[in-house]
């Protein structure tokens, strides 16, 4: 299972994908004000990362998501169970 730092480096490199001009990516970067996600966006991001890691993110934890590293607080609760 990866830890956390593992974790944020697949987010940070989905989002690069996704976003290449967007920079920097850190744990604090809020997906909609700082990168302008919107939903679709957000949804193929977190499949690309289901299919690499081999888990379900359940839609009804990424509600409360607005940040990289809430994303990697959820995957690293999806990994250990």
């Amino acid at each position: 299972m990866p830890d956390n730092a593992a974790l944020l480096a697949l987010v940070q490199r989905e989002l690069q994908q996704i976003k290449p001009e967007a920079g920097t990516i850190s744990a604090d970067t809020d997906l909609v004000s700082d990168l302008s996600l919107d939903s679709v966006q957000v949804l193929e991001m977190c499949t690309a990362i289901e299919d690499e890691l081999d888990v379900s993110i359940p839609v009804n934890k990424l509600g409360d998501v607005r940040t990289a590293g809430q994303l990697v607080a959820v995957l690293q609760a999806i990994t250990t169970d």
